[in-house]
């Protein structure tokens, strides 16, 4: 199956999509393996974090082995009779003496016979916390451990409540993460057997996952960081590569248009300045002042022939300067006022002297007069005034006249002229150029070229 694009744009845009979907499927795949990864190392971390708990509470428990020793050894020196000691961790109880046991916070460690006379040996559970209570600090707040005799009686823990109770489950998952009683957080919870005093036992650590994943979230979060802004970057990139590629396109096509339109519109003029209705009405006028006016007529041949000579001019440049397009506009007014008498009064123009060097484009200034006479319906009693004036704000020349449309005169020259305009300041991206009407009067905003 043959599958044919409409056009390049269609065959790009499709393109694009496809590239964008392939950069999505990659950088989630990516951000599927950084995941699993960082899973995976934050399990290990937790693994070789509780290691070194155990490590470390080993030699705390080899520290306290010693301490023990040398207090039994001292409870043994001082008999008969032995004495419930309660500076000590070790407390020597007579067989026979077994009620002394408080509430069951003591438990047995050994039974020795001295002096033919049975002993128990006890170990205070409640001091023995106390041992290890300042000692957590070597632990920081990431973990917490717990060990149970070979009973599975909780001998060591940092909640009180579980002293002397038996451990609620026998077999635990190494690395299993659960929610500890005690934190009412998630830990991880490893198993090692204790080998030191309390020989059969189960020491338990609970890392706290809280610490850890904040380290490791971070560093995930810095990896989906640069894996979303890479593909923001490469989007960011593409779209404006493609609208970059679309302006330069559509920058063509409107150079193209504007260069038909100003060939037209040069055609379009050449027709107009020539034509013979045109002709006659000039000659005529000439005629009329032939034997009454001869200085006038000289001074109307002199403008007519400026006029033709600039309307005519085949050089190729598209704008020209206000002073020239100025006298161009009083020639061709002079004419038309030869023509129409008091019907025409004389334009009023406010532009200073220094901004005569700006330039607008060709003919503007006579072609707007042309309209204004064009299109709007004049007489004696309803005169057409004309006025050019300079906007020092926006640099803009605003040419206006009285409005008073003409019947008929949409169709004479379908507003090409100002098409024309806005075209050649489209083209040239110079912006304040627009027309319409207020106050009874129709004006049209020209921008200075000042290049």
């Amino acid at each position: 199956m043959n599958f044919r694009f409409k056009n390049a744009e269609q065959k790009n845009s499709i393109i694009l999509v496809i590239c964008l979907l392939l950069l999505l499927l990659i950088g989630g795949g990516l951000l599927g393996i950084i995941h699993h990864k960082v899973d995976r190392l934050n399990k290990r971390i937790l693994a070789d974090f509780a290691d070194e708990n155990m490590l470390l509470l080993n030699k705390q428990l080899e520290l306290l082995q010693q301490e023990l020793y040398t207090s039994e050894k001292r409870l043994v020196d001082t008999l008969p009779p032995a004495q419930i000691r309660r500076d000590s961790l070790l407390i020597l109880i007579p067989a026979s003496q077994l009620d002394r046991v408080e509430r069951g916070m003591w438990m047995l460690l050994k039974t020795r016979t001295i002096q033919h006379r049975l002993y128990h040996i006890y170990i205070d559970i409640e001091k023995l916390n106390g041992y290890f209570a300042p000692r957590y600090r070597y632990f920081g707040r990431r973990a917490y451990f717990e060990i149970y005799n070979a009973k599975g009686i909780c001998i060591v823990s940092p909640d009180n409540k579980k002293w002397g109770k038996r451990k609620e489950t026998e077999v635990i998952q190494q690395g299993k993460i659960v929610e500890s009683d005690y934190l009412k957080l998630d830990v991880m919870v490893n198993s090692y057997p204790c080998s030191i005093i309390f020989v059969g036992g189960e020491i338990r650590v609970s890392v706290l996952l809280l610490t850890i994943e904040d380290e490791i979230q971070e560093v995930m979060t810095y990896s989906i960081l640069l894996g979303v802004g890479l593909m923001l970057v490469a989007i960011v990139l593409i779209y404006f590569n493609v609208m970059e590629r679309r302006k330069i396109q559509q920058l063509k096509l409107r150079t193209l248009q504007q260069e038909n339109e100003y060939t037209q519109m040069r055609l379009v003029q050449l027709r107009q300045q020539i034509n013979p209705h045109f002709l006659f009405n000039t000659f005529g006028s000439l005629q009329y002042l032939i034997g009454k006016d001869n200085d006038l007529a000289k001074s109307f041949v002199g403008k007519m022939t400026k006029v033709y000579r600039k309307m005519l001019r085949t050089d190729d440049s598209e704008w020209s300067s206000i002073q020239e397009e100025l006298e161009l506009a009083k020639a061709y007014f002079f004419l038309q006022q030869v023509r129409f008498g008091s019907a025409l009064q004389d334009m009023e123009i406010l532009i200073p002297t220094e901004v005569l060097g700006g330039k607008v484009p060709r003919l503007a200034l006579q072609m707007l007069v042309e309209n204004a006479i064009k299109h709007t319906r004049i007489s004696v009693e309803n005169p057409l005034q004309i006025q050019m004036i300079y906007l020092s704000e926006s640099k803009i020349i605003k040419v206006s006249n009285n409005w008073q449309l003409r019947r008929g005169s949409n169709s004479e020259g379908e507003g090409y002229g100002l098409n024309y305009l806005a075209s050649m300041y489209a083209y040239s991206t110079l912006e304040g150029f627009g027309f319409g009407t207020e106050d009874g009067r129709f004006f049209v905003n020209l921008p200075l070229l000042d290049r």
